[in-house]
């Protein structure tokens, strides 16, 4: 038989003590307090204008701050809103992204403009800088241009460029061929008396080696400044152009063209005049040879002009140089002796050089010198000519010229 235990069930709770909580220390990162707020600011006015008359806003004092009287309640009047400037960051008008018509001011004393009469000469409109009235085109002329007679003896010195050049090509000329060849010679010269003749031709030899490596690059660069004088000329320029890149590519670029014209230019025009010499010997008549020199120098000119100024590198064909020589008539012939004339110039000045050679050799040395920078000088002057010559005829002679060479322009 089964015993059944009393249930008890408690009356009253049993007091217990509450369990203290474990001392945390006070953290900024696990801090569980309260923060003490000040009542809540009234919102603030979003006009930036202070209302001075009511230092306190908009909503006026505060509820426990008003003062019951007996005056009646006048209605304050707005206070003007401040002057704002126009500042970059304070700016609060509206960007206007149309074209409008320009109002015309007037100006006291100035007179009403007049409306146009139908009928009236009206001028054109100026056109752009650096371009004329036709704008640019192959069929436009330049604005302005430089005759080609009398020629323009001081077109090296309007540049620093020009100058440049006369410089370098006429000092570096100078020193090869004037100083180092006076050197090689007077080496040469002590070995004869010294009776060591093989021996003084090795060590000229050996001297003159730096000048045969360097004589060509500067020729080279040379006539590359020369090809570019031409062409700017040609179009238009009337300053000096640029000097080639000081590299591979100045020197070579625009060699071949060189090439093609000693051989279909100065070879071909002096080919009649070398075969006169050569089968007649000592018996040639001086006047035949000045007859047939001038015509040379003529045809090699315009095998110039068409192998540097054309876009086909073979233009030079001796039917179409003696074509555009007919065609031009007498003033290419005034062309080429205007050439020939600046060419006789530095012979003549190279001859006088030479005269003093064996009475003042130390006057001879700087003579030289100033032969040197006159065969510079009068060189890009003659290819100046042949440029401005070929500039006003270029409607005229239709070569094709559809591209500008070596930065020209």
């Amino acid at each position: 038989m089964l015993r059944q235990k009393p249930v008890v069930t408690p009356t009253d709770p049993v007091p217990t003590e509450p369990v203290a909580a474990p001392a945390v220390e006070e953290d900024e990162w696990n801090w569980q307090g309260a923060y003490d707020l000040d009542p809540v600011e009234p919102p603030r006015p979003m006009s930036r204008a202070l209302d001075r008359a009511n230092p306190r806003g908009p909503l006026g004092p505060w509820p426990d701050q008003v003062e019951i009287t007996d005056e009646p309640e006048v209605p304050e009047e707005p206070a003007p809103p401040a002057e704002a400037t126009d500042g970059e960051w304070s700016w609060q008008g509206n960007y206007e992204l149309g074209e409008e018509p320009r109002a015309s001011v007037s100006v006291q004393g100035a007179p009403e403009p007049q409306e146009a009469v139908e009928g009236a000469e009206t001028r054109p409109p100026l056109a752009p800088l650096g371009r004329n009235a036709k704008r640019e085109s192959e069929d436009a002329e330049p604005q302005r241009l430089d005759p080609w007679f009398p020629p323009h003896l001081l077109y090296p010195a309007r540049g620093f460029e020009g100058l440049a050049m006369v410089a370098a090509i006429g000092g570096v000329a100078w020193v090869m061929g004037t100083l180092g060849l006076e050197y090689c010679l007077a080496i040469l010269a002590d070995g004869e008396l010294m009776g060591v003749s093989s021996m003084g031709r090795l060590i000229a030899l050996i001297s003159s080696l730096p000048f045969l490596i360097i004589s060509p690059l500067v020729l080279v660069y040379g006539i590359q400044y020369l090809a570019r004088v031409l062409v700017a000329s040609s179009e238009g320029e009337l300053l000096p152009p640029r000097p080639p890149d000081r590299s591979a590519d100045g020197l070579l670029d625009g060699i071949g063209s060189w090439l093609l014209w000693i051989v279909l230019g100065a070879g071909v025009g002096l080919l009649p005049l070398a075969t006169y010499r050569a089968a007649l010997g000592e018996s040639w008549s001086p006047g035949v040879a000045a007859a047939l020199g001038p015509f040379g120098l003529s045809y090699a000119l315009m095998a110039l002009m068409l192998t540097f100024l054309h876009d086909d590198d073979l233009a030079a064909r001796p039917w179409t140089v003696l074509g555009t020589m007919a065609r031009l008539g007498p003033s290419f012939l005034g062309l080429s002796l205007t050439v020939a004339a600046l060419f006789a110039l530095v012979g003549i000045a190279f001859a006088a050089a030479l005269a003093l050679r064996d009475r003042a050799f130390w006057v001879y040395i700087p003579a030289s010198l100033a032969s040197w920078l006159l065969a510079a000088w009068l060189s890009i002057v003659a290819m100046h000519t042949l440029g401005a010559y070929y500039a006003p005829r270029r409607n005229r002679l239709k070569w094709r010229r559809k591209r500008h060479r070596w930065g020209a322009r």
